[in-house]
C-alpha cells in the first residue's frame, strides 16, 4: 500500500495575555513559557514589574495537551519531534503576529523560559524582531541553526543566559555542551548563574532587570 504524505495550512486561533498598560510602560516584555505550563500562568510572575508600570505579554503554545492521563490539568508545548519544521515556522509566524500588535517605543524585553527560550532563538534567526535585551532562562541555543548570521543584527542587544545551579535538566555535561554552543555562535551572551532550580524566580528576576535592564 502506498502512503503519500500532504501538508496544508490551517487558520489557528492562538491566545496571549497582557497586563500592564502598553501604552504608558517604559518596559515591555514579551515572554514565553515552558513545556507543559500555560501563558497565563507564567505572567503571574511579573507582578512585581506590572505594579513598577511595566507591560507585559505572554503567549500560549499553540499545542495543549493533559498533563496527566486524559483529564485533569491543562498543558502546551511549543514544538514535538514530529513535524517539527513546520510547528517552529508556524511558532515563528504566530509570534511575530502578537509581537508587531502589541508593540511600541518603549524598552523591549524578551523572555523565555526552558522550551520558550530557545522557541525565542528560532524566531530571532528567521524574524530578527526589533529588541532591547533577550532572557534566554533556563532554555537552550538550538544547534541547528547558524547563529553566526545574526552576528551583526545583535551587536546593538544584550543577549543573557541564566540558570540554577540546582537545574535537573541543566547538568554539568548540559551547560559544557552549551558553552561549546556558544562558542560556535560567536555571539557575546552573558552568563548569569544562580543557585535555583528548574522554575522562574522572582527574586532572579529582580536580579536580572537591576544587572541588565534598568
Amino acid at each position: 500500500m502506498e502512503i503519500k504524505e500532504h501538508r496544508v495550512e490551517v487558520r489557528r486561533t492562538g491566545a496571549y495575555f497582557e497586563a500592564g498598560g502598553k501604552s504608558e510602560a517604559k518596559v515591555n516584555w514579551f515572554a514565553c513559557h515552558g513545556y507543559g505550563q500555560l501563558g497565563e500562568n507564567l505572567i503571574r510572575k511579573f507582578d512585581g514589574f506590572v505594579a513598577q508600570g511595566h507591560s507585559v505579554i505572554s503567549v500560549e503554545a499553540l499545542n495543549r495537551f493533559y498533563w496527566q492521563g486524559v483529564t485533569g490539568q491543562t498543558a502546551s508545548t511549543w514544538m514535538t519531534k514530529r513535524f517539527r519544521v513546520d510547528e517552529i515556522r508556524d511558532n515563528n509566524d504566530y509570534l511575530s503576529q502578537i509581537y508587531n500588535l502589541e508593540n511600541n517605543d518603549a524598552k523591549k524585553i524578551l523572555f523565555g523560559f526552558s522550551q520558550g527560550g530557545t522557541t525565542l532563538w528560532r524566531w530571532i534567526h528567521e524574524k530578527r524582531p526589533d529588541f532591547d535585551v533577550f532572557i534566554n532562562y533556563a532554555g537552550w541555543m538550538p544547534e541547528d541553526i547558524d547563529l553566526v548570521e545574526l552576528k551583526d543584527y545583535l551587536s546593538d542587544k544584550k543577549l543573557v543566559f541564566t540558570y540554577g545551579s540546582n537545574d535537573k535538566y541543566l547538568t554539568d555535561d548540559r551547560i559544557e555542551l552549551f558553552h561549546k554552543v556558544l562558542e560556535k555562535s560567536k555571539l557575546n551572551v552573558d552568563i548569569f548563574k544562580t543557585d535555583g532550580e528548574h522554575k522562574v524566580d522572582r527574586s532572579v528576576l529582580d536580579d536580572l532587570f537591576l544587572k541588565y535592564i534598568i
